[in-house]
């Protein structure tokens, strides 16, 4: 018996204790979508993520001493059209797995976390593009195929081995701070002393934002240097690569329609030193107007490449400059309940004669098989539901 007293007392000291507050939840979106590019043969086939990207997660909340909350997240992508398991994206998001795995403390100072983190990157594009996240976003399609660093499916909008602080509320105005320290691979560690290009990527983010009422506005800062564990491509080079991106994003309810707009810039350098030549840019404009039953959504993106950049140049096609491209997207949006939506949508990628690298569905279809400069479009009708 005191054997046995003694061994509950040590799992008991060892073991994790269970949280007060568990929940799951979770998004699934399917859809039949029919898509077509330059170059390519055009098909019908059922997706998941038109609306919203699919996914399941699980969040624990405990209360602690002195008014603080130990806070676990556990979020990852789903494709509910194929036979795979949790931590599938599904195509336009093959690369997201793990969505979010953050171990956090909060309390009246804010929030501090820290794990694979869904960055202030993503957070901005979310609350300024209504398409963000999903299959359908022109601004999503125009910067993930490029060097940007901001956005909903760009190089830091999640993160790994990732540091945060998120502020509380002061008067409307939140403040967040992001770093990961080894965006890719484990940093330096087992680098030889004398490599000319280091492999460790970080990157630093820094946001803030205002809410008063109908009006909201915000703003992101990305420092990052990429290194040959995030760009192999970089090996051959003899500096290292360094990029800064700035971001605007506002929304304005007017009840009858909700309007939102972003702007964004993003520059690279050597050397830790960013270089003003070599400037891409971006932007968008939304609107969402309730109709009836309904609601309907209007987004137009477009980019600006500077074939100059040391990114850019990579995937140019032929001698030309012309390597921007521009995207928009109509939606039908019909709520059948407070957490089921049907929605109907068409969108089209365009891009410049010099580049091959943008299409719908998140990039997707881009790729050597597309005709340069060639355009692409989809016509997707789907349900989203979440629980």
């Amino acid at each position: 018996m005191q054997k046995k007293l003694i061994a509950l007392a040590v799992a008991a000291a060892f073991s994790a204790p269970a949280f007060a507050d568990v929940t799951m939840y979770g998004n699934v979106d399917a859809a039949v979508a029919h898509a077509s590019a330059d170059g390519q043969k055009s098909d019908t086939i059922a997706v998941s993520g038109g609306l919203s990207a699919s996914r399941l997660g699980v969040k624990g909340a405990e209360d602690l001493s002195n008014g603080m909350k130990a806070v676990v997240v556990l979020e990852y992508g789903l494709d509910p059209q194929t036979n795979s398991t949790v931590g599938t994206g599904g195509v336009g998001n093959s690369s997201v797995v793990a969505r979010q795995q953050m171990l956090a403390l909060a309390g009246d100072f804010g929030t501090v976390a820290t794990g694979y983190l869904q960055t202030t990157a993503y957070d901005w594009a979310v609350k300024f593009d209504p398409t963000a996240d999903s299959l359908v976003s022109p601004l999503q399609n125009v910067t993930a195929g490029s060097t940007f660093l901001i956005g909903s499916a760009t190089g830091a909008a999640r993160a790994q081995r990732a540091l945060a602080y998120i502020s509380p509320n002061m008067g409307g105005v939140t403040v967040a701070v992001n770093y990961s320290t080894a965006l890719a691979g484990v940093g330096n560690l087992t680098a030889l002393s004398t490599t000319a290009v280091d492999p460790k990527t970080s990157a630093f983010l820094l946001s803030a934002n205002y809410d008063n009422g109908p009006l909201s506005v915000g703003a992101v800062y990305t420092g990052a240097t990429a290194g040959t564990t995030y760009l192999p491509a970089l090996a051959t080079e003899t500096s290292t690569l360094s990029a800064t991106d700035i971001a605007l994003g506002a929304s304005y309810d007017f009840t009858v329609v909700k309007l939102f707009a972003t702007y964004q810039t993003s520059k690279t350098g050597t050397n830790n030193v960013v270089v003003t030549s070599g400037t891409n840019k971006a932007m968008s404009v939304s609107a969402v107007a309730p109709v009836g039953p309904g609601a309907i959504a209007l987004s137009y993106a477009k980019n600006t490449i500077d074939a100059s950049s040391t990114l850019s140049s990579l995937s140019k096609v032929g001698t030309g400059t012309d390597m921007g491209a521009s995207g928009v997207t109509l939606a039908w949006l019909q709520g059948l309940s407070k957490t089921t939506t049907f929605y109907a949508a068409y969108t089209k990628t365009s891009q410049g004669t010099n580049t091959r690298s943008y299409s719908v569905i998140n990039d997707a279809l881009a790729g050597t098989s597309m005709t340069a400069g060639g355009s692409s479009s989809m016509l997707a009708v789907g349900l989203n539901k979440k629980f």
